[in-house]
């Protein structure tokens, strides 16, 4: 399966992995404490995902905002 590479831990980020042999892909969002959630993507909804993954190879972190 080819996929993003993974950052460092201790982030918030967003990562894309795949293309899993049956075409689908997995989007995966953790938080810097490490609690995540990945979900599933069906091969036939996946063009979006392609687009994102090819410009964000490394993932896409999240910064905390500072609620004022």
């Amino acid at each position: 399966m080819a996929m993003s590479v993974a950052p460092e831990d201790g982030r918030n980020r967003i990562m894309i992995y795949g293309t899993k042999t049956d075409g689908s892909y997995i989007v995966e969002f953790r938080i810097a404490d490490g609690e995540a959630l990945a979900i599933s993507v069906p091969a036939s909804e996946t063009p979006v995902l392609k687009y994102f993954q090819e410009r964000m190879p490394y993932g896409l972190f999240v910064p905390d905002v500072e609620e004022s």
